[in-house]
């Protein structure tokens, strides 16, 4: 007859496991509920409720899930003494077939029972041959889904302490690996169970599943909470923020509003259609700092968002990457002898970037400017950036301030103040009521520009051609169309000033369609375009060119622009922006006194020298002459006037020409 499919030591330990798991379980209630309380006690707003409604459910299915625990115990417990009495009925069954089969055997050989008891076997009842039916275990749990967003959040403000988020987060977590390790036994248990006591039929066992979902929602309890401590972190710390913010940092993936906005093929016309549609003003900018860092880093470069909160995502990102690159430097001091410290140094080199963009963004004391704001930070090591002096989105006279060979956010702060020196002479050049006192310089970092071969080292020629400048151009072009976006109806009048090789990136930009300004500076170009032989062919009302005194790069005595010249020596930007033939409106840099008061003259190619005497430092005709350049007031500049050769430069080209 044989046996039946049932295992007491697997059902024992299913047993086992299920009663320790639903102890556990039980037993995790106090805890839990003491860590929401505290939670709660500074936790206000919609996101307090949902966070409460999370806190009921799961007060209300871990019960459930330990009440089906204990049943399955019951039900398994059950099961074994059923399986017993089975075996039992069996085992009877097959003795007295056994007794029976001795008694046939015996009437076989005596049918007249001379030999036997006619009584033989009248009182040895068969037992039944009716098998137990055998249980149906029957488990069923299913956790609740939890809402945490959405449902009318989007109105309205939440406030939190981080640290009590972060602590609830914490101490459930721990209660869940606790539980889970006793859910793995009871999971172990179960398979057992099922694989060696096959005589009894399941015919629900979502307990587990159940659970599994139950600790998940618990799991993405925390990292919720995690996820709005740190939101209210990146705000400062403290006071609360839009329900619509948390919507966007509260969740594990993006929502579709936001996610559309960070489609990389809209224009920046789009995007500031959707930006508007979010509803945030800059009177709520730790809103937008509570945003996760990866948003963060997209929305600080996109074009069309509103300046104010570009420059709250950037700086937030700025001061995150500088930890992260402290840390990097820290980390790598041990492998400098191993590669000749070539990853230190690019870490090094990105750290002091990264610190000298934040420097170049902080308000200058003394100065007339108002707030700085980092209206650009890309993510390349080290980062390319733009600071801009003054609001974009209000001010009615923005220039972009667009450096040449050699730039790079290594040297952010001096750009920036040197983009300062240009603001400060705007003001100075109009009226104290003139509405283009209300204006903004942008210090554009954003291109990668060409190296100095004499100086870097470097065998890379290219300042003499347009591989850098081009994309660049792009870069500026899209930047000019954003603060058209941005500023739809209201537009300011607009101005480029571009030094040295930044001439030639500046006017790749400026012939791109859909952009256009009212001014195009060039100051010591490193040479125009060929393929843009008039100023005619620049998207701009009015084109200027500064140049000092054109100097050979070699000793000498004489001072003036040393490296101009030789950018324009190029076989592809060659052009001069103060000759006749190009059509710009050249103006003076080599020093001249006017309206009684002495301006220097330019007598290096740089923006700034340690003796004052570069294009954008204080008191020098250059300067002066931008100032007018870019408000307007062309009338107020003086005149360019060519310089023949130097002796010296006489000098050199006899000597060439007489070389074999």
């Amino acid at each position: 007859m044989g046996d039946i499919q049932y295992d007491e030591a697997a059902a024992d330990a299913l047993v086992r496991a299920a009663g320790a798991a639903a102890d556990r379980l039980r037993g995790q209630g106090a805890a839990r509920r003491r860590a929401a309380e505290s939670a709660l006690d500074d936790f206000r707003g919609a996101y307090a409720k949902r966070f409460e409604e999370s806190v009921q459910i799961e007060a209300g299915d871990r019960p459930k899930l330990t009440s089906a625990l204990n049943d399955l115990v019951d039900q398994v417990t059950e099961a074994t003494a059923a399986a017993e009495q089975e075996r039992q009925r069996l085992e009877q069954l097959a003795a007295w077939q056994l007794r029976q089969d001795e008694r046939d055997r015996q009437v076989a050989a005596d049918p007249l029972g001379l030999h036997g008891s006619p009584s033989l076997g009248v009182f040895d009842f068969k037992p039944s041959e009716v098998p137990i039916a055998p249980p149906t275990i029957t488990v069923a749990f299913s956790a609740r889904g939890r809402t945490r967003t959405g449902g009318g959040t989007a109105e309205g403000t939440s406030s939190a302490d981080p640290g009590s988020l972060r602590s609830f987060a914490s101490d459930s977590r721990a209660a869940d690996r606790a539980a889970e390790e006793n859910l793995t036994t009871l999971r172990s248990a179960w398979h057992g169970f099922t694989g060696s006591c096959g005589w009894v039929r399941v015919a629900n066992a979502s307990f587990l599943a159940g659970a599994d979902r139950l600790l998940d929602e618990n799991r993405e309890d925390a990292a919720w909470l995690e996820r709005i401590a740190d939101a209210f972190d990146r705000a400062g710390g403290s006071g609360d923020l839009s329900n619509a913010t948390l919507d966007i940092a509260a969740p594990a993936d993006l929502p579709p509003a936001l996610h559309q906005m960070l489609d990389p093929d809209l224009t920046a016309a789009e995007v500031a259609a959707l930006w508007a549609q979010l509803g945030w003003s800059s009177s709520r900018r730790q809103d937008v700092r509570a945003l996760p860092l990866p948003v963060l880093a997209r929305l600080g470069n996109l074009e069309g968002v509103a300046y104010w909160a570009r420059d709250a995502a950037n700086r937030t990102v700025l001061d995150a990457r500088i930890t992260e690159a402290e840390q990097e430097v820290e980390a790598l001091q041990s492998t400098i002898a191993y590669d000749n410290g070539t990853a230190w140094s690019r870490a090094s080199e990105n750290l002091t970037a990264l610190r000298d963009i934040r420097t170049g963004a902080q308000f200058v004391p003394g100065s007339q400017s108002g707030d700085r704001y980092v209206v650009s930070l890309t993510d390349d090591v080290p980062p390319l950036a733009a600071v801009a002096i003054g609001d974009l989105d209000t001010a009615r006279n923005v220039t972009w301030a667009v450096p040449g060979m050699g730039s790079s956010t290594t040297g952010m702060n001096a750009w920036a103040s040197s983009a300062q020196n240009i603001y400060d002479q705007q003001r100075d050049s109009v009226d104290d009521d003139s509405p283009l006192q209300q204006h903004a310089v942008i210090a554009w970092m954003g291109y990668k520009a060409p190296p100095i071969p004499v100086i870097s080292g470097s065998p890379d020629p290219g300042v003499l051609f347009n591989g850098y400048a081009e994309p660049g151009g792009d870069a500026l072009a899209a930047s000019i169309k954003g603060l058209d976006a941005v500023r739809g109806g209201d537009l300011p009048r607009t101005n480029v000033v571009a030094h040295s090789y930044g001439s030639t990136t500046a006017a790749f930009g400026l012939t791109q369609a859909a952009v256009h300004v009212d001014s195009f500076t060039t100051i010591g170009s490193a040479g125009i375009p060929n393929s843009i032989p008039r100023a005619d062919d620049i998207h701009a009302d009015d084109v200027y060119a500064g140049q000092a005194r054109n100097v050979w790069a070699l000793p000498g005595d004489e001072k003036g622009d040393q490296w101009a010249g030789t950018g324009r020596l190029s076989p592809v930007h060659g052009i001069d922006p103060t000759s006749p033939s190009f059509g710009a409106s050249a103006f003076g840099a080599d020093g001249v006194e006017k309206d009684g008061e002495k301006l220097r003259g330019v007598k290096d190619h740089g923006v700034s020298t340690p003796d004052g005497e570069g294009y954008l430092d204080v008191n020098t005709e250059s300067l002066s002459n931008i100032g007018y350049a870019t408000t307007g007031q062309p009338e107020e500049m003086t005149d360019y006037v060519a310089k023949g050769p130097t002796d010296f430069e006489r000098d050199l080209l006899e000597q060439m020409m007489r070389a074999p």
